[in-house]
């Protein structure tokens, strides 16, 4: 009963990078459970939320936000023998940032040369929120208010 009258909060999210919004399913992307994804115009990527930096790996880094949110960004789609250098991580486990702050760079050149995806996929990787409502398509630009977490809480 006491669910009845839990409060909704939400988290605004930004686009990380300037680009194409692309939906999660057609990008393939299985590794989160709804968000969105941009195919980038360029590499500089930055964070779609504040919270704290609780895993990095070479592709995708998973951020800790407000109401138990984790956030996961995954630069282009997982491949095995893409080379290290093509992902320049400027953060660190235990990092707190801010929105918008820079998060790497990712060699988008590079990556499509060796015909691998530079899809950048951002979303839940738990079930703290009920959805992630999208509110802009098409192209977006860095920064650009792109959906709403609505968080159980």
């Amino acid at each position: 009963m006491m669910k009845l009258f839990q409060r909704k909060h939400q988290i605004k999210l930004v686009a990380p990078v300037n680009g194409m919004y692309v939906d999660l399913r057609q990008a393939g992307e299985t590794k989160v459970q709804s968000g969105f994804a941009i195919e980038p115009m360029e590499g500089e990527i930055h964070a779609p939320l504040a919270g704290t930096v609780t895993q990095l790996t070479k592709q995708s880094i998973t951020l800790s936000a407000d109401f138990g949110c984790e956030y996961v960004v995954q630069l282009g789609q997982p491949v095995a023998d893409l080379d290290d250098q093509l992902f320049d991580w400027h953060v660190a486990v235990g990092d707190q940032l801010s929105v918008n702050e820079s998060l790497a760079m990712l060699d988008v050149n590079a990556i499509h040369a060796a015909d691998a995806s530079a899809i950048v996929s951002c979303g839940l990787s738990n079930q703290a929120a009920d959805d992630v409502e999208v509110e802009k398509t098409g192209l977006v630009s860095q920064g650009d208010q792109l959906a709403t977490l609505k968080v159980r809480g």
